[in-house]
């Protein structure tokens, strides 16, 4: 992602937030479908998508909150998926975000007058390896998710620290550390 933003003008990016009303999937001066919609599993959240055109790079935010499952209407082309952010509530009730970028993981084409659908994994898996070295512990600890995509987590606008510990048979604390990421 660093080198994506050392080297790709990064535009603000065009937000989609609700359905489109019927005229704007319409070309105006023709009446042919113009746009498609964008179908995701993510409940409330977002979708980064970058549309290049005759050399022209347009960023676009795809947005839904809750209770809100209906497609976004995008131009019709092929975009590369940049990330996407889940935000869910941890069992007290405060929110935190799983953010994911990319410098383009997947594409995806849009048809107009057509429906697509960008489905992601919704679960992380922490896979974790504990071993020696010349007589010390060493852990290795990894988001597992989609390939070929950063993984943050982050809870009241902080990256969620993820700490960890290793254990002997009877329970005694060997090593302990948090786990740097993202």
């Amino acid at each position: 992602m660093i080198a994506l933003l050392q080297t790709a003008a990064m535009a603000k990016p065009t937000t989609i937030d609700a359905p489109p009303p019927a005229a704007a999937m319409r070309d105006a001066a023709t009446g042919d479908a113009a746009a498609g919609t964008v179908l995701t599993n993510i409940r409330h959240g977002e979708v980064f998508l970058r549309r290049k055109a005759a050399g022209v790079g347009s960023d676009f935010r795809l947005r839904w909150e809750p209770g809100d499952d209906a497609g976004r209407a995008l131009p019709a082309g092929t975009y590369t998926v940049l990330g996407y952010r889940h935000v869910a509530a941890a069992d007290d009730g405060k929110p935190w975000i799983w953010s994911t970028t990319s410098p383009g993981y997947r594409k995806l084409l849009v048809r107009a007058g057509a429906s697509v659908r960008l489905d992601v994994r919704r679960t992380i898996d922490v896979r974790a390896r504990a071993f020696r070295v010349r007589g010390q512990a060493r852990v290795e600890l990894a988001f597992v998710a989609e390939k070929g995509l950063g993984h943050t987590l982050y809870r009241d606008g902080a990256r969620i620290a993820i700490t960890w510990q290793c254990l002997d048979g009877e329970g005694a604390v060997l090593e302990e550390g948090t786990m740097d990421y993202g």
